[in-house]
């Protein structure tokens, strides 16, 4: 029977986690591991997928962590079921630690992946940090805008393989780079991408382990994440919409986001985050592409005929806009919060807590100083924001970089 540990009082603000199908051992250790959140989270644990869907039917969960190891459980079916009934729930599954090749046979659309048996603390923490990076972007808005979406990009399995391997107790670079390896398509681009003067690595790199080595961990995982995202995405076709242009200039965004953060000497995370959020800052539009594309071409259209940005004319129709709902997705994928905030408020940075040079003060410059003429959808350009960066006291730095980009773009060309 379905039990749970604590019953919300009438509007609580409680966040409501369920879990399905756990062993029992797994289910003592997170109800006592948990048990001081019991005023925040409210947990309810099904010992089995049919009970799960009854819940699901039943309430409204925030965050659903399932056993996908547990007897006769068909965890693809589960989380597709799940993502049609609530597709802003966070699903997050279980398994022990796999051989390194196991881990492309999880084929459900899962957030996260978790080893069992599972650590409350991990749980606790990988939680607590998805809830944080949505509470900026949890307007109702929004809210209505992602759950109209039902077709949403799931993280790819080459991805999930790439993080258990530099997560594992003896990471290697080498096997990172057999991982991408056995993906030609993903081979090819990656050794194309950074081989070409634009990136700047300095010298030919033949084989995606090469390539691993002399990239570093994360901005491996970041090329790997965007290529594979985009790649969900090949067979859209509008007419005012091209994912292959989208990809070129996010491509260009991330790079010379980066490159700023090396010309302005930040620290190595900043610049890593500067360079997934790049690479990732439109992934909303490709969202509504799948989803609402006669919306997204006619907020083109409009646009255009109204010389506003996209973002503008989405706020028009939905009180919302890609930025938001691409930083919404990236927070369940459980990317760190410099990256989320950097996707959500690259058009509108005052908006943000964080007032100091950052992934998302990168991002922003990259996609604005740099860009010339017309979007990659024939709109309006999105103007640098001068008061966010007089308030960070780096508007007189703007000529500088706009005469680094300018080298830097001349190399691409």
């Amino acid at each position: 029977m379905p039990t749970s540990e604590t019953q919300p009082a009438e509007g609580s603000s409680q966040r409501a986690i369920l879990f399905i199908a756990l062993s029992p051992e797994d289910t003592g250790s997170i109800r006592e591991g948990l048990r001081d959140m019991s005023d925040k989270w409210r947990l309810e644990f099904v010992s089995n997928v049919r009970q799960g869907l009854t819940a699901l039917e039943k309430t409204s969960f925030d965050a659903a962590v399932v056993d996908l190891q547990a007897p006769g459980i068909d965890a693809p079916g589960l989380f597709k079921t799940m993502m049609d009934a609530s597709p802003t729930t966070l699903r997050l599954g279980l398994i022990t630690p796999p051989e390194r090749q196991a881990i492309q046979q999880v084929k459900a659309a899962v957030h996260q992946l978790l080893t069992k048996p599972c650590d409350p603390k991990v749980l606790r923490a990988v939680i607590a940090r998805t809830f944080a990076s949505q509470e900026f972007l949890t307007d109702e808005n929004l809210k209505r805008l992602a759950s109209g979406i039902r077709s949403l990009p799931v993280l790819p399995n080459i991805y999930t393989e790439l993080m258990q391997e530099l997560k594992s107790e003896d990471p290697s670079l080498e096997r990172a780079g057999e991982i991408v390896a056995k993906d030609m398509g993903l081979s090819a681009k990656i050794l194309t991408l950074v081989n070409s003067a634009f990136f700047g690595l300095g010298r030919p790199v033949t084989h995606p382990s090469e390539a691993a080595m002399f990239l570093g961990t994360e901005t491996l995982r970041a090329l790997v994440l965007s290529l594979q995202v985009f790649s969900q995405f090949s067979q859209v076709r509008l007419k005012e919409f091209s994912v292959e242009n989208l990809w070129k200039h996010s491509w260009t965004t991330g790079v010379l986001a980066k490159r700023l953060c090396e010309f302005e000497e930040a620290d190595r995370t900043t610049t890593d985050e500067a360079f997934i959020a790049g690479l990732l800052h439109d992934m909303g539009k490709l969202v509504l592409a799948a989803n609402l594309p006669s919306q997204l071409e006619e907020n083109i259209r409009q646009g255009r005929q109204k010389k506003l940005t996209l973002w503008e004319q989405e706020y028009q129709v939905f009180s919302a806009s890609h930025a938001e709902l691409g930083g919404y997705l990236l927070s369940t994928w459980g990317l760190s919060t410099g990256v989320v905030e950097a996707v959500a408020f690259h058009h509108r940075p005052t908006l943000a807590k964080r007032q100091n040079f950052s992934a998302l003060t990168a991002v922003h410059v990259a996609n604005t100083i740099a860009k010339k003429g017309p979007s990659e959808c024939g709109l309006n350009p999105q103007p640098v924001s001068m008061e966010y960066l007089a308030a960070l006291d780096l508007a007189g730095r703007v000529d500088g970089w706009k005469q680094f980009f300018k080298e830097a773009l001349e190399k691409r060309d």
